[in-house]
């Protein structure tokens, strides 16, 4: 799932992408993976991009927060 979602980032250009593991600091998630945009479009679009493509492989998001704003969180579990 991680590998998947970063690679929808990277077609989708996303900039300072970057994988934290910390499941060994907290039992809330195993990765937070985090990217930077250029636009409020351009979140939108990584953000879609991740979704469908998990989607594809039967992954649904937990929750969505932030859509319509300069940021959006997607909430898998065990990835934010």
């Amino acid at each position: 799932m991680l590998e998947i979602a970063a690679n929808a980032l990277n077609e989708k250009k996303a900039l300072d992408l970057s994988a934290i593991k910390v499941s060994d600091l907290t039992v809330i998630t195993e990765y937070f993976l985090m990217t930077s945009a250029t636009s409020s479009t351009h979140v939108r679009a990584l953000a879609e991009e991740v979704e469908d493509k998990l989607s594809k492989e039967g992954v649904e998001p937990l929750r969505i927060e932030g859509r319509g704003t300069n940021w959006v969180l997607l909430d898998y579990g065990a990835i934010i």
